[in-house]
């Protein structure tokens, strides 16, 4: 089932991709004091132990897909929801204790990959995301999924698994949600 996954977000990236062929390259923190600002639409910051997201980041703002994931970022920094045209965010493998809401100002946004982090519950504001088509919440143990998600008519796809959840929680989000493909763990009586 993660593979499947893996290639939904592929996929979305070639999405990205597609169109600007020749320009869509991926730069690294290092690369970008020197990088034209409309020139770059793929940062990937991955794997650099930050703490915080570097303010360089906010002078791009035709960025299409922003990889923090593998960090060590407790939040997100306000000029994030200023990033209009991020369609993939990957915050995967950090130390969120709460879901960041300038995620919900990312109109555009179609893949959040926000796996491994700790955070229990996701905004009312993140029904402003309406392009969203998959999350990866893999381990994320969500308590609560606002009503605000049954606004997303475009969700194809929430990978939820790595957390033991009841078959009554189970049923009662893919009642909310029946147009989307929700990947459980089977189910136990843990989180009844």
């Amino acid at each position: 089932m993660k593979s499947s996954f893996v290639l939904l977000l592929c996929l979305a990236f070639s999405a990205v991709a597609f169109g600007q062929a020749d320009t869509l390259r991926m730069y690294r923190l290092f690369e970008l004091e020197a990088a034209h600002p409309d020139s770059v639409f793929y940062i990937s910051l991955s794997r650099e132990k930050l703490t915080e997201v570097p303010a360089i980041v906010a002078k791009f703002t035709k960025v299409r897909v922003l990889d923090l994931g593998k960090n060590k970022l407790s939040e997100l920094p306000d000029f994030i929801g200023e990033l209009k045209e991020i369609e993939v965010l990957d915050l995967s493998k950090n130390e969120l204790a709460i879901f960041p809401n300038e995620i919900c100002r990312l109109s555009h946004l179609k893949t959040l990959i926000i796996n491994r982090n700790t955070f229990d519950q996701i905004p009312e504001c993140f029904g402003y995301c309406t392009k969203v088509e998959s999350i990866d919440l893999w381990e994320v143990p969500i308590a609560h999924f606002p009503q605000s998600m049954e606004q997303l008519k475009a969700l194809k796809v929430i990978e939820i698994q790595g957390v033991k959840y009841g078959p009554s929680f189970q049923e009662a989000l893919r009642k909310r949600l029946p147009w989307v493909d929700i990947r459980f763990d089977a189910p136990c009586d843990c989180m009844e």
